[in-house]
């Protein structure tokens, strides 16, 4: 079997924001990370393996760490930001180029910092609103949950539910 390297080229931390009908990166860190993969097949790369090379490159523990990896595909017009969730995922990232043969620069962003940012100005519009049950429900207890006005589930991260969404 041949082996051949695919490179990846991504920024570190950051947070997406629109420009017009565009979305770009705007990153923390103005340097760009690059890691190499040596294997047979472009299917070798999954998941976990990159995510774990990425920590290991960036100094950071990947059982504790949360990371969400996504990018700006070349191709897509407007501009808008495609998360890498699972394996298949991955593989389009990998098989995605442009005419030139160049692949989107991949940003991987800090969940855990981004999340407490999100959740605590969700939280904040919360006891600007009101509650949306039924005098039934509120007499019931039904409908009651422990993050009721924030939109997201535990642990989730608000990119990843859009997502989702639009399935």
């Amino acid at each position: 079997m041949r082996s051949f390297s695919t490179n990846v080229h991504f920024d570190y931390d950051g947070h997406y924001s629109k420009d017009g009908d565009d979305y770009e990166l705007n990153p923390t860190d103005a340097r760009l990370y690059a890691i190499s993969f040596k294997t047979s097949s472009l299917e070798n790369i999954t998941y976990l393996l990159l995510r774990e090379r990425i920590c290991r490159k960036m100094g950071l523990d990947p059982f504790s760490k949360r990371l969400n990896l996504g990018y700006i595909p070349l191709a897509v017009e407007p501009k808008r930001q495609s998360y890498i969730l699972d394996d298949e995922d991955v593989f389009v990232y990998l098989t995605s180029v442009d005419r030139e043969q160049r692949r989107s620069i991949l940003h991987v962003e800090d969940i855990e910092e981004l999340q407490i940012v999100q959740i605590t100005e969700q939280l904040s519009r919360v006891g600007e609103s009101s509650c949306s049950r039924s005098y039934g429900e509120r007499e019931s207890g039904c409908g009651e949950e422990e993050n009721v006005g924030t939109g997201l589930e535990q642990n989730e991260h608000p990119h990843k539910k859009q997502k989702r969404s639009r399935l």
